[in-house]
């Protein structure tokens, strides 16, 4: 019985420090974000949505032409559930980054550049992907796979990969002309992110319309 109790109160102690270390870490990272995603955005307005408190954040900029908004989403692994995490990184495997920014300008068509590793477990079907033209990337980080409609964009897309660090944290970044908006879905490590947003975030205006 003794044994057991002090199994008990192990796991206590150990559940308790895991929380508050794991909290510490997830507002570090959590900071991390929102100060490199402001800096490198330079919002006029900004707005930011808890999510289960230190497990993300949704948050809104209102941003300068050429460009009107930026929306998105960033969730954390459950570093404070010592219990539950070990689960979470199997099913999850890592933190989450999401941000759509919505340009003034036409853009000049569809593509996509997607991490060849992440391409079987995407989630969201890309509609008519039959009839766009692809082709493979190998890279020092990794391959991927481009995907594209309007022949200008292939060179375009090169220029980005080559151009831009922390490129292995990138999982899909893509342009949408029918509603003017760039995704971008990535790993948020620190200092890849801010190597990444800068990157893809200056070579936007190539993929818009003069």
């Amino acid at each position: 019985m003794n044994s057991l109790i002090y199994l008990l109160i192990a796991l206590a102690v150990a559940t308790t420090l895991g929380y508050y270390k794991g909290r510490k870490k997830n507002r570090e990272i959590g900071g991390m974000i929102g100060t490199v995603t402001e800096e490198i955005l330079s919002p006029r307005e900004k707005e930011y949505v808890n999510i289960g408190g230190t497990l993300g954040h949704n948050f809104t900029y209102q941003l300068d032409p050429p460009f009107n908004e930026a929306k998105g989403t960033f969730t954390l692994l459950p570093r404070h559930s010592v219990l539950y995490l070990p689960l979470s990184l199997l099913i999850t495997r890592h933190d989450r980054y999401y941000l759509h920014i919505y340009s003034s300008r036409e853009l000049q068509g569809e593509c996509h550049i997607i991490a060849k590793r992440y391409f079987p477990k995407m989630r969201v079907d890309i509609k008519g992907i039959d009839k766009l033209k692809r082709d493979n990337v190998p890279t020092r980080e990794g391959e991927f796979i481009l995907l594209w409609d309007n022949p200008r964009l292939e060179a375009k897309m090169r220029t980005l990969i080559e151009n831009t660090e922390g490129i292995d944290t990138l999982l899909h970044f893509c342009c949408y002309r029918d509603n003017k908006v760039f995704f971008i879905h990535s790993i948020p490590r620190d200092p890849q992110l801010r190597q990444l947003l800068s990157g893809i975030y200056a070579g936007l205006p190539e993929f818009m319309k003069k």
